[in-house]
């Protein structure tokens, strides 16, 4: 059995939808409400012979997480954002990668309302540093909660209340550490959803802040020392970037904007990954931006960026 961990807060205008796209799976359903003030609970409570509800006290969303955790009975665990959902047939894709001697795997994430694409390729099986290079090297999509099923396992970490931002990111990296060996397939299993409501797309200046934070921690562990660790953390600081700098509700002008890059340049950890990193390793607008923020060309990369923005909020559903 598999066990969907679902953390809530507020999310009466999508709760409804998660969970009928977890019910279509065949799974236990944990909604971890995490002290909700709107209708979100409610909602839930007509699901409730179908699945198990914790009612929190308002602790943050790893808090929920760790509560669901604690709670499932599966023999496998899977996170699904309650404004987010899961395919049709999910857990059926990923189920012939669980084999015994696999601890974790990762599906395909579909953003926004674009149309998932079976590829059929067979699972790639990683273990020790192999797996770290691959999942560092392209952290969006291989180091998010989203698409990934682990094992639990003695001694599987916890989520970290303390972390406003990137919790996810320490989390699943932590947590790879202890695995015998992950198997990534090319299905898509998870729909991401693209919301300006969100944490990481609304603009908080605090954001900068809460990144950095995240990457700090995760220096001083043993991911700091990986080969590719410089590329995990120069694609954070393009998250930096893209949400908090370039966010188009920053009230900064553009002067100012650009005064930011060149400061967030000369952190000791951001410029250490831009002396280290063998930027061909990313290829395609990464690769682009990140040179030209190197050689100091903010204007360029602002205006991709921006770029990207724009069909990030034409993918909002």
């Amino acid at each position: 059995m598999i066990s969907i961990i679902i953390p809530a807060y507020n999310a009466e205008k999508t709760i409804c939808r998660c969970l009928e796209s977890a019910l279509d799976q065949e799974a236990e359903i944990i909604l971890a409400d995490d002290g909700s003030t709107d209708a979100t609970l409610r909602l839930a409570e007509k699901y409730a012979d179908r699945i198990r509800i914790l009612q929190l006290p308002h602790g943050g969303v790893s808090a929920a997480r760790n509560a669901g955790l604690d709670a499932a009975r599966g023999e496998w665990v899977m996170f699904l954002d309650s404004d987010d959902a899961l395919l049709p047939s999910a857990l059926d894709r990923l189920r012939p990668s669980m084999t015994d001697d696999v601890d974790a795997v990762c599906g395909t994430i579909c953003r926004g309302n674009k149309t998932p694409r079976l590829r059929g390729r067979e699972a790639i099986c990683l273990t020790g540093h192999a797996l770290m290079d691959y999942v560092l090297t392209d952290p969006t999509n291989r180091l998010t909660i989203h698409a990934w099923a682990f094992r639990p396992r003695p001694g599987m970490p916890r989520f970290d209340p303390a972390l406003r931002l990137g919790e996810d990111s320490d989390w699943v990296l932590r947590t790879l550490y202890t695995v015998r060996k992950a198997a990534f397939v090319s299905v898509p299993v998870y729909r991401y959803t693209v919301s300006g409501d969100s944490t990481v797309h609304s603009w908080r200046e605090e954001q900068g802040r809460d990144y950095l934070t995240m990457l700090e921690k995760l220096s001083r562990s043993p991911a700091g020392k990986e080969k590719n660790w410089p590329l995990f953390v120069l694609t954070n600081y393009l998250l930096i970037l893209t949400h908090v700098v370039f966010h188009p509700a920053n009230p900064n002008d553009r002067k100012r904007c650009f005064q930011a890059v060149r400061e967030l340049r000369e952190n000791p950890l951001i410029a250490d990954a831009f002396n280290r990193a063998d930027l061909r390793q990313l290829g395609g607008a990464k690769h682009v931006v990140l040179t030209c923020l190197k050689r100091g060309w903010i204007a360029p990369a602002y205006v991709a960026i921006r770029m990207r923005q724009y069909q990030n909020r034409k993918a909002v559903v």
